[in-house]
């Protein structure tokens, strides 16, 4: 009974033991999980630390946005820059806040600005030898202000150059009617000068350049005009350098209209004139012209022979003082001297030749030539021809034996198309 009783004593003490050990360690867990502040670092109940909380975010600082970028065109200290290159000013990481561009006067530069306000370009020309400042400025994301300068100057030519153009005044001509441009200077460069002509027709018509001089280029189409048809021509030249130092000295236009096709065709072997309007004929007229005759005077020969080709009429004069002084003969007491008032005068050739009235060779028209040169007609002939014929009407005159020399002027219909597109710089 004592022995077992004794195992009996043993075994529930040790169940008992069991029982408190998990007391005290459940209540350790319990107390483990209710003390500490949940932040990392707090203290737990014997004064440790306490396990971190996972959802902490450590406070963040955002960088500052880069400064804007300017780039300005021309730089500062060039020279000698192009009138006609326009000043650009760009903001790289920004937009522009401010942008001024000033002559030396102060006078401000116009221009526009993109839509995005990162892009600055003037919209003027500028000046000749001129100096001119630029200052702008751009912000970045954070509105801190970048600030940049330049200044430059233009360059200063030796000389310049100014295009004159006919014809011009919104006129109407006739369909035989070059454009002609006189430079007011040699031209060295005649393809970069040739480049700023510009023909714009509707409809669009074939043509092209040819030079004469080093100051004379004119435009012509392949055949004449088509009647109606509608003419500008620009002159781009202000900015350009066409060599030795000469740039233009500002840009010109003009703009004509062709009229009725009036042509009026001379033959010498029968001595009478048809004139045909659009192609359909609508007068005769018999003609003298110049005699068959030379003379000399001061070592020069004068011919008096009309000249074939055809003619473009240039100038018209109710009355006109003609004198044999413009060829040379000059003495009152030769056989060939005049001078006297011819009514109703049409020129036709720089060598002055010329269409009129001429009541005192009617018994030779039709039948002989006695003039100096010109086609004389009877009086109401030379009215008739005086009212409806004008600037670039065609007076073809043929079979005289002596042609129209090639000029500015002359027989610019004369000759064929390859040789006259052979007259372009380009």
């Amino acid at each position: 009974m004592v022995r077992g009783s004794g195992r009996g004593t043993v075994r529930r003490g040790v169940t008992r033991s069991r029982v408190v050990a998990a007391a005290v360690l459940l209540t350790a867990l319990v107390a483990g999980c209710s003390t500490g502040s949940g932040q990392a670092g707090s203290p737990g109940p014997t004064g440790g630390p306490a396990a971190a909380d996972p959802t902490t975010v450590a406070p963040t600082t955002t960088p500052a946005a880069p400064l804007a970028a300017l780039a300005i065109t021309p730089e500062n200290g060039a020279q000698g820059q192009s009138v006609s290159r326009p000043v650009t000013v760009r903001a790289a990481g920004g937009r522009l806040s401010v942008v001024s561009v000033r002559n030396g006067d102060g006078v401000a530069v116009e221009g526009t600005m993109s839509a995005d306000r990162t892009t600055w370009t003037s919209t003027e020309p500028l000046g000749y030898d001129k100096t001119y400042s630029i200052s702008a400025a751009a912000q970045n994301a954070d509105g801190v202000t970048t600030n940049g300068s330049s200044a430059f100057s233009t360059v200063r030519p030796r000389t310049y150059t100014l295009p004159y153009l006919f014809p011009g005044g919104n006129r109407t001509v006739g369909v035989g009617q070059p454009i002609s441009v006189r430079f007011d200077e040699p031209i060295e460069d005649k393809a970069t000068a040739e480049k700023t002509l510009k023909v714009t027709t509707s409809p669009p018509v074939v043509g092209s350049w040819h030079w004469f001089s080093d100051q004379v280029v004119h435009w012509r189409p392949k055949t004449y005009w088509r009647p109606g048809t509608k003419v500008t021509v620009t002159a781009a030249v202000y900015g350009v350098h066409v060599g030795d130092d000469v740039y233009g000295q500002q840009d010109v236009t003009s703009s004509f209209t062709i009229g009725r096709s009036k042509i009026a065709t001379i033959d010498d072997r029968t001595h009478m004139m048809i004139i045909k309007v659009d192609g359909r004929v609508v007068r005769t007229a018999p003609v003298s012209l110049g005699k068959n005759q030379q003379i000399v005077v001061n070592g020069k020969t004068i011919n008096y022979l009309t000249q074939s080709g055809p003619h473009i009429v240039a100038e018209k004069h109710a009355k006109k003082i003609m004198s044999s002084a413009s060829y040379g003969v000059t003495d009152k007491k030769h056989p060939e001297y005049y001078e006297e008032e011819i009514p109703l005068a049409v020129r036709i050739s720089p060598d002055g030749e010329f269409v009129h009235s001429a009541p005192w060779s009617v018994w030779a028209q039709g039948k002989q030539n006695v003039s100096h040169g010109c086609v004389n007609l009877a009086p109401e002939h030379a009215q008739w021809f005086y009212d409806n014929f004008s600037y670039g009407d065609v007076v073809d005159i043929r079979n005289t034996g002596r042609a129209l020399p090639f000029a500015p002027g002359y027989n610019e219909w004369g000759v064929s198309w390859s040789r006259w597109v052979a007259g372009s710089a380009l």
